[in-house]
């Protein structure tokens, strides 16, 4: 255990962790822990709150003793038993100050609080359906997500849903984290939600207008990867630091293997992990499979890895930086006689970048155009082929015939990298990859 801030980069190994790596129920395991935090009030104090363990855990920091606050473990039930725990939070204010405030997503679906001591049921909410988050709101109310039905702003004195929020088309909410604007913590809104499963994105959200003021994941391109404004199933997302113009960093655990920070125009600030372009493999050995990130009082991050059944805590400070990564800007694409625009790649920082360009067997001939980007939003058609390095060339589109293939070298220090393609005959198709590698 390290129990010092230090210089030591996360790959060799973290500040502190607990957790074996084997999922297991006994002293020193965890079984699919899903979310965990320090207690405001005694930092040395852990929640925990497992999936398969069906509990909710207490653990302390500096003895490394675990104590069952309810629940028994790896065993699923009703009344004082749990099924599928999905997140834990010591309550900061009002009456129920210091308390525990749970979700069981399975089971009887309960939304609660537990004394902190006795694990006693103090308050209960069955109104929702797959309750995945909880949080403190003010000192009479929580905001709640439910899988299937949005969030919902409940009042604690009697139980009353006052307000929903589940804009079209509807995503699957998980994890919220509460923006205080007078903070200047926020980008126009007070509410951050990760939305998880087939269109997944991170909303910023004003809930006095009931708007989406800041979206992260809104480009779904082709491609695979670890791609610019794309995300695999953000769980969750938290403001970090307050930049010039307020408003600050936004860190999202992509439950694929990958914890991102980014700023207000959605540029890479650093990422933790990754996954390979072909077959979304971990890239790094970071981390498994992330779902939670808590920014603890001395500025460290206290991750959850479900997928390793560990929580660790790293210094953001000694995030290695990562020296290559790849990704499909197409991938397995169909062509028709329209460009299309494939994903971006954020190039910023590398050196190399090496760009492979097929067109597969079939009948159509492939119209393609490569472009840089300074800023994601003004792009210029770029190649290094037959000319000086470097060299930014207005070109027309390059056909490929059914079969052929070429690669690029990219010098040039482009921010940002995009593929553009059609075909070129009106009904006959083309099926193309663009792949790119880069290095630092």
């Amino acid at each position: 255990m390290h129990d010092e801030l230090n210089t030591t980069p996360f790959g060799q190994h973290p500040l502190w962790s607990y957790g074996t790596g084997n999922p297991g129920v006994g002293d020193g395991e965890l079984s699919g822990p899903h979310a965990a935090e320090e207690n405001p009030f005694n930092p040395d104090e852990i929640v925990v709150a497992e999936q398969y363990g069906n509990d909710i855990l207490i653990i302390s920091r500096s003895t490394r003793e675990m104590r069952v606050l309810f629940g028994e473990r790896g065993v699923a039930g009703s009344g004082q038993r749990l099924s599928a725990a999905h997140s834990a939070h010591f309550m900061p204010s009002g009456p129920y100050q210091e308390h525990v405030l749970i979700t069981e997503y399975q089971g009887e679906h309960r939304v609660m609080i537990l004394h902190r001591d006795s694990g006693e049921i103090l308050w209960c909410h069955t109104g929702l359906e797959a309750p995945l988050e909880a949080i403190y709101w003010d000192d009479d109310h929580i905001m709640a997500s439910d899988r299937d039905h949005g969030v919902f702003k409940i009042r604690i004195s009697d139980g009353a849903r006052l307000w929903s929020f589940d804009p079209l088309p509807h995503r699957n909410p998980f994890y919220l984290h509460k923006l205080n604007p007078q903070f200047c913590d926020s980008y126009g809104g007070d509410l951050l939600v990760g939305y998880y499963g087939p269109d997944p994105v991170v909303r910023e959200v004003d809930t006095r207008k009931s708007e989406t003021v800041w979206l992260y994941g809104e480009r779904h391109q082709q491609g695979s990867g670890d791609l610019y404004d794309r995300l695999s199933c953000p769980v969750r997302a938290l403001r970090y630091g307050i930049n010039e113009h307020g408003g600050g960093l936004t860190i999202i655990a992509d439950e694929r293997a990958r914890i991102l920070c980014v700023n207000e125009d959605k540029e890479l600030v650093w990422e933790l992990g990754g996954a390979s372009a072909e077959r979304l493999l971990t890239a790094t050995p970071h981390m498994v499979s992330p779902t939670y990130v808590h920014l603890s009082r001395r500025g460290t991050l206290l991750v959850t890895d479900w997928g390793r059944n560990m929580i660790y805590e790293v210094n953001p400070f000694c995030i290695p930086p990562q020296t290559e990564k790849d990704a499909y800007l197409f991938k397995d694409y169909a062509t028709t006689d329209q460009f299309a625009d494939s994903g971006i790649m954020e190039a910023r920082g590398y050196r190399d970048k090496n760009v492979q360009v097929s067109n597969a067997e079939g009948s159509g001939s492939l119209q393609w155009q490569l472009l840089g980007s300074g800023d994601a939003r003004d792009w210029q058609i770029i190649h290094s082929a037959d000319v000086h390095p470097g060299h930014i060339l207005s070109m027309p589109e390059v056909l490929m015939l059914p079969g052929q293939s070429t690669h690029l070298m990219v010098d040039r220090p482009w921010n940002f990298i995009m593929a553009r393609a059609k075909s070129a005959m009106a009904g006959k198709p083309a099926r193309t990859d663009v792949y790119i590698t880069m290095r630092r």
